[in-house]
């Protein structure tokens, strides 16, 4: 008789974790990037929507300059252009003019720094080669 309450006890103390256990599983398979893939135009035309948002870009690599920040590391600026508009682009992750990629980052509408303000920004998280494209950013 001790071993059923010995088992029936340790099932009471596993019951509660087991509802919890979904819960973990979802955010371990959920990708790290939640953004949709989308055109640059509705960007351009929407900012208000995406403001301190993720979103996911595909342009080509303009204007590329290399900046270094208050911290001595290295930070890449440069514009984004596709047929439609065009975005700047904050990266620590190197990127050439001419490149076709895929941004993945943080939409600003407006940044102030100092008396400069500066519009329509992605800060990017990661930067890919066009030709590493992932169906899974198709919305």
């Amino acid at each position: 008789m001790a071993s059923k309450t010995l088992v029936h006890m340790r099932c009471r103390l596993w019951a509660p974790l087991v509802f919890l256990l979904p819960l973990f599983v979802n955010l371990l398979c959920v990708p790290h990037g939640n953004a949709n893939l989308l055109e640059m135009a509705d960007l351009v035309a929407h900012p208000e929507v995406y403001d301190h948002k993720a979103v996911v870009v595909i342009g080509l690599v303009k204007d590329v300059q290399l900046v270094i920040d208050q911290k001595g590391e290295p930070t890449f600026k440069f514009l984004l252009a596709d047929d439609v508009g065009t975005l700047k682009v904050t990266s620590r992750i190197q990127v050439h003019n001419g490149d076709q990629v895929i941004v993945e980052g943080t939409f600003t509408r407006r940044r102030q720094g100092g008396r400069l303000s500066v519009y329509n920004e992605v800060t990017a998280l990661t930067i890919r080669p066009l030709n590493q494209f992932n169906s899974d950013l198709v919305g």
